[in-house]
C-alpha cells in the first residue's frame, strides 16, 4: 500500500565464511555447491580445483541437504550414526565423532587443497543457526508489523553478490526465506552499485533516493520486545520442506 519499511539484523560473519572452522570467502578452492547425487555428497568447487573450504552459498547447500537426509534435525544437532538407519550408507560413513560431538565429513584429506580433512562441526551449525536465525526473526517481525503472512508476499528480491549465488530451495530450506514459491524470488545483482552510479549520474535520481529516505519507516529490533521471542524461535530449522 505505499509503506516503505526498513530493517537491519545482527547476521554476523558466517555466511562468509568466518566463523566456520573450514570457512573461507567465495574465492578459488571454496565449495560453493552441494547435491546428494547416487547415494553420497557432491561439490562443485570455485575454479575447479581442490576444495580448500566452504563458502558461505555452500554452506547453505550443505546445511539444506543434511536436513533434509535427517543427519541434522530440527534443533541443529547432528545425528549419530546409529540414528540414521534410513539414509545412504555412504552419508552415514561421513558422520564422524570428535571429542564428544559427531562432525560431518565433507572432503577427506587426500582429496583436499590443504592436505587436511574438511569437515562440517556442530559449532558450524550452531553459528549458522544464529545468523540464519536472526534474519529470519527481521522478517517475521517486518511481516507482523505490516499484518502479512509469507504467502501474502508478491515477490522476495535479493541482492548483492552473496544473494546472486545462494540457491533458492535451499536457503528456504533451512528458513533464511520465507516458504513461498520460488519463483516469487528473484536475484537483482548488485543494486547498491548500480543506485551509486544512478545518483552520481542523474540528479532526478538523486532526489528521487533522498524521498525515499525519508518516506521510510526503520525498524530498531534491538528495541522490539518481540526480537528475542521471534529469534528463539528462529533458532530452529524448519520441519520438513
Amino acid at each position: 500500500k505505499g509503506r516503505l519499511t526498513a530493517t537491519s539484523v545482527a547476521a554476523g560473519p558466517a555466511f562468509e565464511g568466518a566463523r566456520i572452522i573450514n570457512g573461507m570467502r567465495g574465492t578459488t578452492g571454496a565449495v560453493e555447491k552441494a547435491v546428494v547425487n547416487e547415494g553420497d555428497i557432491q561439490f562443485n568447487v570455485i575454479g575447479n580445483t581442490k576444495p580448500a573450504g566452504i563458502c558461505g552459498s555452500g554452506l547453505i547447500d550443505i546445511m539444506a541437504e543434511l536436513l533434509r537426509l535427517g543427519v541434522v534435525d530440527s534443533t541443529g544437532r547432528i545425528q549419530a550414526p546409529e540414528e540414521l538407519k534410513d539414509v545412504p550408507g555412504k552419508i552415514r560413513s561421513r558422520v564422524e565423532k570428535q571429542n564428544g560431538q559427531y562432525s560431518f565429513l565433507l572432503v577427506n584429506g587426500k582429496e583436499s587443497a590443504t592436505g587436511k580433512p574438511i569437515y562440517l562441526y556442530q559449532k558450524d551449525v550452531r553459528e549458522l543457526q544464529l545468523a540464519n536465525g536472526a534474519i529470519r526473526a527481521g522478517i517475521n517481525i517486518l511481516l507482523k508489523m505490516a499484518g502479512l503472512k509469507a504467502s501474502d508476499l508478491g515477490s522476495v528480491l535479493l541482492a548483492g553478490a552473496f544473494g546472486n549465488f545462494i540457491r533458492r530451495n535451499n536457503a528456504r530450506r533451512i528458513g533464511m526465506l520465507p516458504p513461498i514459491p520460488c519463483e516469487k524470488i528473484r536475484f537483482m545483482g548488485n543494486t547498491a552499485l548500480f543506485g551509486a552510479k544512478m545518483v552520481l549520474l542523474s540528479m532526478a535520481e538523486e532526489e528521487y533516493a533522498a524521498r525515499i529516505t525519508k518516506a521510510t519507516k526503520h525498524v530498531d529490533l534491538s528495541l522490539d520486545p518481540a526480537f528475542q521471542e521471534e529469534f528463539s524461535a528462529a533458532m530452529l530449522f524448519p520441519e520438513g520442506e
